[in-house]
């Protein structure tokens, strides 16, 4: 082998290590990349949460607004028949 050949395969393997740098650099990039995607999605699934009770409450709010003042006894009513029909239902499960 000649001296140019000798360089020519230093080169090369000088490049293949850093490509395989880059690549294991690139692994565990990707690695933490998809570990914060998972938490950000657990977070996402938790504000859907506190949205929904969040909501929960402001409907509850508005049908006690409605109760205490008077104004509203028709969407008064229709909540409380909907947790009437809720209780009943949960009665109906634990007696079967």
């Amino acid at each position: 082998m000649t001296g140019k050949e000798k360089n020519i395969i230093e080169e090369l393997n000088l490049k293949i290590e850093q490509l395989i740098k880059l690549y294991i650099s690139s692994l565990d990039k990707n690695k933490n990349l998809e570990a914060e995607i998972q938490a950000l999605r657990n977070r996402i699934e938790q504000m859907k949460g506190e949205n929904n009770k969040l909501n929960e409450n402001i409907k509850a709010l508005k049908v006690a607004n409605a109760i205490s003042t008077g104004d509203g006894s028709s969407e008064a009513k229709m909540r409380i028949s909907q947790l009437v029909r809720e209780i009943d239902k949960c009665i109906a499960l634990l007696n079967n």
